[in-house]
């Protein structure tokens, strides 16, 4: 109680002291020009604050990238049965170059999707091996496959260790994806999302892209942000989306 007593009292003391204080300055025209100059510069300071704050932590990516950029992501039950699983996201300030797209005329290793760049032979073999279930498991795989053949010239397993689209790297236009088959183009589109670990709900997008070697889904939905793409990844989504038919 007498801790009470001292708080109590040291309120009161405190509170007739502001009385005094205000009764001072209002009979004191130097002192009410003085309180108002002062709460002026603080208005004006805390102004000033809020602007330059917003102004540094505002996002310097445009993202201008809908809900229509990529396929409905895979529901949490569906992780929890094994429908997706680890992911990558390489976001970083990227330097915007826009150059012309070479078909390589020799596939090596060094080709390879970053997660694949550096196994072995045997370690390529085994992850084929445990995802061949899924080449046949989606509508995607022949129209890409034939894309790769005619248009890359790879037949052997490279196409299933190497990003379709270097949409990371490389800034595309309409005009690149003109005459490609509808599922090319709609895989381009994903694949951006893939890269991230991205998981997927639709069935023949899920096994697509569990075909292809270097991915591994972990994102769930409510976890995943745009802000992880790059300025060149998002460059290519608005484009893909555009020209993307499915």
């Amino acid at each position: 109680m007498k801790i009470l007593e001292k708080v109590k009292l040291f309120f009161l003391k405190l509170l007739r002291k502001i009385i005094l204080l205000a009764r001072k300055i209002r009979s004191n025209p130097n002192s009410r020009r003085w309180f108002a100059e002062a709460c002026l510069c603080i208005s004006i300071g805390i102004i000033v604050g809020c602007i330059t704050f917003n102004a540094l932590t505002k996002d310097k990516k445009s993202l201008n990238v809908s809900d229509e950029g990529a396929a409905a992501p895979t529901e949490k039950s569906m992780l929890e049965e094994g429908a997706g699983l680890p992911a990558d996201d390489p976001d970083s300030d990227v330097v915007i170059e826009v150059v012309d797209e070479e078909v390589p005329t020799a596939i090596s290793q060094d080709s390879y999707a970053p997660p694949v760049n550096g196994w072995s032979p045997e370690e390529i073999d085994a992850a084929l091996q445990e995802r061949n279930e899924y080449h046949s498991k989606n509508k995607f795989q022949g129209a890409v496959s034939s894309y790769w053949e005619s248009n890359r010239g790879v037949t052997d397993v490279a196409g299933y260790c190497m990003y379709l689209f270097n949409t990371d790297q490389q800034v595309y236009t309409p005009a690149d994806f003109e005459g490609l088959p509808a599922e090319v183009i709609h895989i381009a589109k994903n694949e951006i999302y893939a890269r991230h670990g991205y998981s997927f709900k639709d069935p023949d997008l899920y096994n697509y892209f569990m075909g292809q070697i270097w991915y591994t889904p972990s994102v769930l939905p409510a976890d995943f942000s745009e802000k992880t793409f790059s300025e060149v990844e998002v460059k290519n989504l608005n484009v893909l989306r555009d020209v993307d038919p499915l």
